[in-house]
């Protein structure tokens, strides 16, 4: 017989949405962003696929057009206003064409 502790171990191996972030492996991921940044990112509880998303549709370039957000999860979506309020990544143009 399993524990309520061993089933809870095992429903979490299993989900997707346990991603275990760390400021080390966002920052991996971004680039070295304020703290603020990265722990809010982190609060979305986006996996790093999520933020990988969410980076692709942000750093889209002249060559390839940035089309709207449908198709990224709601959380990638959050990730992404997040970067783009960021100097780093935002600009005037990428604010008004999503």
């Amino acid at each position: 017989m399993s524990s309520n502790k061993e089933r809870q171990m095992a429903s979490n191996a299993t989900d997707t949405r346990v991603s275990h972030l760390t400021r080390e492996g966002v920052a991996h991921l971004i680039g070295d962003l304020d703290d603020s940044v990265i722990a809010a990112i982190i609060a979305t509880g986006a996996t790093y696929t999520e933020i990988e998303q969410a980076l692709k549709w942000v750093g889209a370039g002249a060559e390839e057009p940035r089309l709207n957000a449908h198709g990224l999860t709601p959380t990638a979506e959050l990730v992404c206003d997040i970067l783009l309020a960021t100097t780093e990544f935002g600009d005037d143009e990428a604010h008004t064409s999503r």
